[in-house]
């Protein structure tokens, strides 16, 4: 054999090779695109069924305003914000002081939680005073309880006393108990 055909025989082995590789490719990719087809289309029918449905009810499973009372929804807005407002008053030198404040406002059960883990100040973050609280509204799917977003600015003092802005989130739960409602949970400054 010539070196002529060995390049020949080796560049059709190539090509076979080729048209092999595109063909396995090509027969697997139509099957599994036809098959998207078919799930999405069901997928597509009862996401539209859902809208239909919410439409038809005029219910919307997320809307804390259609499942609770405004009175309900008023005073738990009030309380997350004092909770926030006592919550959020951070003291290094009394360390436990704004779990004191906020007592009122939580469940027995949180406030022990938060008494048994006494925070500390650092040294670029020893004092915080809320100035102004925002409350707003947030998507909650769960019967059983109420959340509130509540945004706090104010002020962080280091342990020389110099002060920066400060902006924190904080996710309030409140759920009804024998004595009314009460914060069972706090989240700050979840990422989105």
């Amino acid at each position: 054999m010539s070196v002529q055909q060995k390049k020949m025989l080796v560049f059709l082995s190539i090509i076979v090779f080729l048209g092999i590789m595109i063909s396995s490719f090509v027969a697997k990719e139509k099957p599994a695109s036809s098959s998207r087809e078919e799930k999405q289309a069901p997928s597509s029918e009862s996401v539209r069924e859902e809208k239909e449905a919410t439409t038809k009810d005029n219910e919307n499973p997320y809307d804390q305003a259609q499942r609770n009372t405004k009175e309900d929804l008023q005073s738990t807005k009030e309380i997350a914000t004092e909770f926030v407002r006592a919550f959020a008053s951070f003291n290094g030198k009394n360390p436990s002081e704004h779990i004191e404040k906020a007592k009122p406002y939580m469940s027995e059960e949180m406030y022990q939680n938060y008494k048994n883990q006494k925070e500390r100040g650092t040294l670029t973050y020893d004092k915080v005073v809320p100035e102004t609280l925002q409350t707003t509204e947030v998507s909650n799917d769960n019967l059983d309880v109420i959340q509130w977003n509540v945004v706090m600015q104010g002020k962080v003092y280091d342990v020389e006393g110099n002060s920066e802005p400060e902006e924190d989130w904080y996710l309030v739960t409140l759920e009804k108990q024998d004595n009314g409602y009460k914060v069972v949970g706090v989240r700050v400054n979840l990422p989105n």
